[in-house]
């Protein structure tokens, strides 16, 4: 799929984020160089950590298999803030259902919930346009190169849709973390600038939950891509109010606490620059 969303002249529907958003956009890793050669990586079979299932698509109404996580198998070895790290397999590669007869993409979660007039709209801008470069079946195993390419056909649907600001917010922040468990820098900075537009104006106009996040966790991520963006003073009044909001758990306000510290430091080193 890398480069079918290169180039969106003729998608006839009107976008409000940057097409360069979806263009493939991967950085080269740094050279090598003498005494940091890499180990050659374990290969680890995934295959027992997912299945094979088929599905029906809401849009074309086409049968097609992907893979299915099983998670009573995964294993998490820590939390990077409020995203899980597991052994092995990265989650976020498996969170896209793509129906590879039209071209329909969405979170796993959201993939049954068409309306009459999203489904004219896929059909008349996704499968119109998109459908004749789908490959002929779902990988088995999606690796994060991969993953990230899916989150971005996700998200062009979405924006064909018309969903929430916080669906929308929750894509683009997936594929910024895709990016950064890639050690891939400049590309998590650009995508999580703008997770952090849309995420603010759903947290401006939306109820709570948004997208499935509560008022703390929201507050949490935009104080983390603010801090990424060098707004530190945003970044401070969000994580202040969490700390001081003891209805909020102790592991998010203590998430909030080392957070606030980091950015403080931050903050005094580019003063005394």
């Amino acid at each position: 799929m890398y480069g079918i969303l290169d180039n969106l002249k003729d998608l006839d529907f009107e976008l409000d984020l940057p097409c360069e958003i979806f263009e493939t956009r991967f950085s080269e890793p740094p050279p090598k160089t003498e005494g940091n050669e890499e180990e050659e990586p374990v290969v680890v079979d995934l295959s027992q950590y997912f299945f094979i299932k088929e599905f029906e698509c809401p849009i074309c109404r086409a049968k097609f298999t992907t893979s299915v996580l099983r998670e009573s198998k995964l294993r998490m070895l820590r939390m990077e803030e409020l995203r899980p790290v597991y052994r092995d397999i990265e989650p976020l590669c498996y969170d896209v259902m793509l129906c590879v007869n039209c071209g329909y993409a969405a979170l796993k979660d959201r993939f049954p919930v068409v309306a009459d007039r999203q489904r004219d709209a896929i059909l008349a801008n996704i499968r119109t346009n998109y459908a004749n470069f789908m490959p002929a079946e779902n990988p088995p195993e999606i690796d994060m190169k991969q993953g990230v390419e899916r989150l971005k056909y996700a998200l062009l649907t979405a924006l064909v849709k018309k969903v929430s600001l916080g669906e929308r917010a929750v894509l683009l922040a997936k594929i910024a973390w895709l990016y950064k468990a890639m050690e891939d820098e400049t590309n998590y900075l650009y995508y999580a600038k703008y997770a952090n537009q849309e995420l603010t104006k759903a947290y401006q106009s939306e109820t709570f939950p948004i997208f499935g996040m509560s008022e703390g966790v929201v507050t949490y991520l935009l104080a983390r891509f603010a801090a990424d963006e060098q707004d530190y003073t945003t970044a401070i009044k969000f994580l202040s109010n969490i700390i001081v909001n003891k209805n909020l758990s102790t592991r998010l306000r203590e998430l909030a606490r080392d957070l606030k510290e980091y950015v403080q430091e931050q903050r005094k080193d580019e003063d005394e620059e």
